[in-house]
């Protein structure tokens, strides 16, 4: 366990801040007075004590306020505690209990990490600009300015900022003053809501936007570098939607008189919901009409309906501490969902709930030490490593849409207004949220939560049931993927079964129970349409049997097919299924006409092919197989997108020919090249198959297409375009080609923020493992120096975790990241990809010549 930090907010809880910085892009540092007005609570002590990081405190004073008048108390000494991030400003008398004003003025540096404050950099009219932008979550307030860094310590914030002339300055409210002289602009802020450090935010420098207003007034505008302003439109119109869909949804109106989004160029992660001012990559806020792929286009959606939710869930009502983020995280990734299943209900994107979160977070939660969604978290250098997408985002998000279903919608939604209102502005822990749905439910929550939120992982329930019986009967265990493992807490939870008929009971609260079923001549299947959170194993040949024929007469709902493939995926990692099973189930499919089970499909087909990868004969009749499955459905959807395509047409087709060229069929291959070869532009190639080409022309073209790949790379504006083509040139599988792209990464041609996806792609290129691997450990130094400290620096040893599966690659993988085990910032990942690596290896043993043998 870590070292315990001492939460400052104990000591001093500060109710408004006056901040004033003047930023100097071109020395990349910045000076300021922050003037802190609050409250000294606990015991009398000589001094006080403040966050700070990287900063130099020049001066201090201390004012004490009280009845008889104010009074100034001596600063015997300023003590940078570094090592603590703190500030301690030592008195000559003692610090009573009461109210005070702080003032100290400081300095800092502007560094590359993308925290903080911190630039970032773009090309206009040929020259070389930069933007100035701050990213304070978690903890980096402290980077830009003293203040008590916590989220509990709420305070409200008047802002001032001193800038050059001719640049757009934008932070979380509207600016109340301006003005200008010897070529400096200052701008001052409205003053803020009572808000947490880390959702402070500012922005400068020379930008577009395009402006919406909501039904309620509320002025939406979305800002970008001046290139790219015009492909902000379409995130004004979601935004406006959301906004809107919201304040009706929770009752509550939207608190400021203004929403800026700004597509920043350079972003460590997604998006980032500084209240009034959300910050994003560009590649997710901005959305090219002509040549942006639908699902970009969704994931714009989805991103940005994430951080609007978060004004209500997060920036309103604001978790205590860290150890609560789920609070923030969970409600947002399950809110993105219903608000885009709002305003697109044509996209089904409950469908892509279930296959993208749900999937993702029974994966990473079937490892035995992964942390549950409520975690302690005692150090801030913890923070960052509790943000796992798969666990606080996507298992949070799933258990909550089990609750809204378990409790009905209706009822959950006023659980959740009930919320808001009483805790506006304030903190909260669980137990306020349960309080909340136990009062609008009548039901107790929090013992129905408490071990799917205490507790790591989740139920395997078996289902020992003849078709046509009276009754079932049901056990549960936690689901393991590594058979070796042990269930050392053996947990047990509530599951509500989510049955397709009727159950008495509907919900197995003990290891073993029976349970009646009614309408037994139907087909009974478990966790129906994802609105439960387990995995059911089907013990009985006839009852799996008569699940198989109601998937091939079309008769099981798209959700209940794609969760069927992803149940045997797992029981198959977990040793409870062999992987010919899986293979004998996808053949099952065959016609499958729904594009999110066809996810599954190809996620089945990808478990199998890690199995034999290295056995190029084998790989060829498991090609074979794949091919009978996907080209008949070719024609049906043609390479060209087309104005009267639905949105499921567009991401299907992308999908089989995709999975055709990954099976290598010539015909496909020969016409995604010629393709290829006419392209002078993306938006030459329709969005939907645009990725295949760019596969084809890495791993099957020439080098001529190679190298026409790394040109549109480094010459096409849109970042989201430059993820696709990135995406396809990392395919690669010459030698030549990957030495070439593992030099690149470390050129000005790769943004730090794109460096682990890139590396991510590499690993998982089998032609480039190897390779890639070797770089990561040469270069682990320079890697630190560019991504220490950001929220993207844990993916290394996760990403090359999530790859290996022989005992060679355990013991390198353990040989080089066991000594990092002592850095609190990746000991968790590098723990879990051990348990990843070992579990494969036993899965490997286990199939790997039962499922060779299969196939020949």
């Amino acid at each position: 366990m870590s070292k315990k930090v001492t939460r400052l907010y104990a000591q001093f809880q500060p109710e408004h801040y006056q901040l004033a910085l003047t930023l100097d892009k071109d020395a990349m540092a910045f000076h300021g007075t922050v003037t802190v007005r609050g409250k000294k609570i606990g015991r009398p002590s000589q001094r006080l004590t403040f966050h700070q990081k990287d900063l130099k405190i020049t001066s201090a004073t201390i004012v004490k306020h009280d009845k008889k008048g104010d009074v100034s108390l001596p600063i015997k000494r300023i003590n940078n505690q570094n090592s603590f991030d703190e500030v301690r400003l030592h008195t000559g008398g003692m610090v009573y209990p009461g109210q005070y004003t702080v003032v100290m003025e400081f300095n800092g540096k502007i560094t590359k990490h993308m925290n903080g404050i911190y630039p970032c950099f773009f090309t206009h009219d040929g020259q070389d600009k930069k933007l100035l932008a701050t990213q304070f979550e978690s903890h980096f307030a402290r980077n830009a300015f003293p203040c008590i860094d916590e989220p509990e310590a709420k305070a409200t914030f008047d802002l001032t900022l001193t800038s050059p002339v001719g640049e757009t300055v934008i932070s979380n409210t509207p600016v109340k003053e301006h003005h200008e002289k010897d070529k400096l602009q200052t701008n001052s802020f409205e003053t803020t809501p009572k808000m947490s450090t880390y959702l402070l935010a500012f922005v400068l420098g020379e930008m577009g936007y395009e402006e919406g207003t909501t039904k309620s007034g509320t002025v939406i505008r979305s800002y970008a570098t001046p290139d790219n302003a015009r492909f902000a439109k379409s995130s004004v119109q979601d935004a406006v939607k959301i906004v809107e869909f919201f304040e009706d949804y929770f009752a509550i109106p939207y608190p400021l008189q203004k929403l800026d989004m700004v597509a920043l160029p350079d972003f460590t992660v997604g998006a980032m919901e500084n209240w009034g001012l959300m910050t994003f990559r560009e590649s997710i806020l901005l959305v090219d009409e002509e040549s942006t792929s639908i699902e970009s286009r969704q994931v714009s959606a989805l991103v940005i309906c994430h951080e609007v939710s978060h004004q209500w869930f997060g920036n309103l009502v604001t978790m205590k501490w860290w150890d609560d983020l789920w609070l923030n995280e969970s409600f947002a990734n399950m809110m993105e969902y219903r608000g885009v299943d709002a305003i697109f209900p044509e996209w089904n994107i409950w469908e892509q709930f279930v296959s993208h979160e749900s999937v993702s977070a029974k994966r990473r939660d079937s490892l035995s030490d992964v942390q549950p969604v409520h975690i302690d978290v005692n150090h801030p250098e913890e923070i960052n490593t509790v943000f796992d997408p798969s666990i606080v985002y996507a298992k949070g998000g799933t258990l909550l849409h089990m609750l809204m279903h378990y409790l009905g919608e209706d009822v959950f939604r006023k659980g959740l207004q009930a919320y808001f209102k009483q805790h506006q502005y304030g903190n909260t822990q669980a137990a306020d949220l349960w309080t909340a749905f136990s009062k609008a439910s009548g039901q107790d929550i929090d013992s129905f939560m408490e071990n799917w939120l205490s507790k790591p992982g989740y139920p395997l329930v078996d289902v020992d049931w003849k078709p046509g019986a009276p009754e079932l009967n049901l056990s549960q265990q936690r689901f393991l993927s590594d058979p070796t493992s042990k269930d050392a807490a053996k947990t047990i939870w509530q599951v509500p079964l989510a049955p397709t008929v009727p159950l008495m009971p509907s919900i197995l609260k003990t290891v073993r129970s029976q349970a009646h079923v009614e309408k037994a001549d139907q087909v009974l299947m478990l966790n129906h349409n994802g609105t439960s959170y387990f995995v059911p194993r089907y013990s009985n040949a006839d009852h799996l049997e008569k699940i198989r024929q109601a998937i091939s007469d079309k008769k099981v709902s798209d959700i209940d097919r794609l969760l069927l493939l992803d149940n045997y995926i797992l029981l198959q990692r977990g040793g409870m299924a062999e992987t010919v099973e899986l293979l004998d189930l996808v053949s099952s499919y065959k016609d499958e006409p729904n594009e999110n089970v066809w996810g599954l499909l190809s996620m089945s087909i990808g478990e199998v092919r890690r199995l034999i990868e290295s056995d190029d004969k084998i790989n060829d009749k498991l090609n074979t197989m794949v091919q009978e499955l996907v080209t008949p459905l070719l024609p049906k959807f043609g390479w060209d997108d087309k104005p009267s395509d639905t949105t499921h047409t567009l991401r299907m087709r992308g999908l089989v020919y995709s999975l055709a060229v990954g099976a290598q069929d010539r015909a496909t291959i020969d016409t995604a090249l010629h393709r290829f070869a006419k392209l002078k532009k993306p938006s030459d190639l329709p969005a939907s198959t645009r990725s295949v080409s760019y596969f084809a022309a890495a791993r099957y073209g020439k080098e001529a297409d190679f190298q026409k790949l790394l040109h549109l790379y480094r010459t096409i504006p849109s970042h989201d375009e430059k993820e696709e083509t990135a995406a396809g040139f990392t395919a690669a599988k010459k030698p030549a080609q990957i030495k070439e792209l593992l030099a690149m990464l470390m050129t000005k041609d790769i943004r730090n923020q794109d460096l682990p996806h890139m590396i991510a792609w590499m690993l998982r290129n089998r032609y480039a493992r190897a390779n890639t691997w070797q770089w990561v450990q040469d270069n682990w130094q320079w890697l630190v120096d560019e991504l220490s400290g950001d929220k993207q620096y844990d993916t290394l040893p996760r990403y090359s975790g999530s790859v290996f599966s022989n005992t060679a690659e355990l013991q390198s993988y353990t040989a080089f990241f066991e000594p990092k085990k002592s850095e609190i910032a990746l000991q968790r990942a590098i723990v879990l990809g051990e348990q990843e690596i070992r579990g494969r290896i036993a899965w490997r043993e286990r199939n790997e010549a039962a499922v060779k043998k299969y196939l020949s």
